[in-house]
């Protein structure tokens, strides 16, 4: 009767003072109420994304192949950013709303090479709340990160991590990419793709874009700022502007330079120019003596470019990334390297063709 009697005092306590169901405990580390935070804050504009591929044959409507991923809310007009590679070769797509609601989404944009693409659903503003785009060039290593998606279709789910590096290059994403996508050992799953990548304000600093495989808590995610410049071209033209360059080249870095007996610590080393090209209307010079270094061919003397608009660069990525967000005949200013001293060029951006 005493053991009994215990038993049920210790029954007593216990569901006295459990918390309630579905209710936060009472003491949460500062950390986990930042967590709890952000998800109750943003989770409302996280969206769940079905496409389907269907096919027309003469006797019925087959649905061939099926996909799933995330998007996300960015402004009150509807408009949801997600990854290409969530809708690529597909023509249905039905976005699932945090409450269950079902809606048709249309296409509005996509930027293969930058994994981007732009959705819009039809819904009343005031049902919306935008998630804003916070400044991913200030991430840290180490640095709390959060993903709000639908990985394998299990709705609203919550992953934390860190930033495990940034600069990192995805071989298949485009030059504007190279050594600028977010590395975070947040877990993703399939049906993550186009989701958050939230710091502890809440905002997106990167858009969930790949794992590596064969690995463990090796995610990658698209930077916010790039997503921020091309966004407005989606919007108006359907896809980002791309400027025509017209010249390739080597990244000079110290090592090269020292190598070759050019006093920079940086630049981009210009090797050869298109005929006919805004380079070489802007009178940038190509290459003449071609050296062979390991595996490599160099070729030097040409033009260095070690800025444009005043910000340097080093790489292809870098002078793509500063032309991101320029306009067809805008002028931009070039520092080039030549014959010992600096002096700046101006350059026509002109549209590919």
């Amino acid at each position: 009767m005493k053991n009994l009697r215990w038993s049920l005092m210790v029954s007593m306590t216990i569901w006295l003072t459990a918390p309630a169901w579905g209710q936060a405990p009472a003491r949460l580390l500062p950390d986990e109420q930042n967590t709890v935070a952000v998800f109750r804050q943003t989770v409302p504009a996280v969206v769940h994304i079905n496409t389907h591929q269907k096919v027309l044959s003469r006797f019925e409507d087959i649905t061939p192949k099926s996909g799933l991923g995330t998007g996300f809310f960015f402004d009150r007009e509807g408009h949801i950013l997600t990854n290409f590679h969530v809708i690529e070769n597909s023509n249905q797509i039905e976005v699932v709303l945090n409450d269950g609601r079902r809606l048709p989404a249309r296409l509005i944009g996509t930027a293969p090479g930058l994994d981007l693409a732009v959705l819009s659903v039809e819904l009343a503003a005031e049902q919306i709340t935008p998630l804003l785009l916070g400044d991913s060039d200030t991430l840290l290593i180490g640095q709390k990160v959060l993903a709000v998606g639908h990985p394998l279709a299990l709705h609203n789910t919550l992953t934390v991590g860190i930033v495990s590096s940034t600069r990192r290059t995805l071989d298949y994403l485009s030059p504007e990419l190279e050594e600028s996508v977010i590395q975070t050992d947040t877990a993703i799953n399939p049906g993550n793709s186009g989701g958050p990548l939230l710091n502890s304000s809440g905002e997106v600093v990167g858009i969930v874009t790949a794992v590596m495989g064969e690995a463990q808590n090796l995610g990658f995610a698209i930077p916010a700022n790039t997503a921020r410049q091309v966004i407005p071209d989606l919007l108006r033209m359907g896809h980002p502007y791309r400027p025509a360059l017209g010249f390739a080249g080597e990244s000079l870095n110290r090592y090269l330079a020292t190598m070759f007996g050019i006093p920079l610590q940086g630049g981009f080393l210009i090797e050869e120019i298109v005929f006919g090209s805004p380079a070489q209307a802007a009178g940038l010079r190509a290459g003449e003596r071609a050296v062979t270094v390991g595996a490599r061919t160099i070729v030097l003397g040409g033009d260095i470019i070690t800025a444009v608009n005043g910000n340097k660069v080093s790489t292809m990525g870098d002078i793509a990334r500063s032309l991101l967000s320029g306009k067809p005949g805008e002028k931009v200013t070039l520092t080039i390297y030549r014959d010992g001293r600096f002096f700046p060029v101006e350059f026509v951006l002109r549209p590919m063709h």
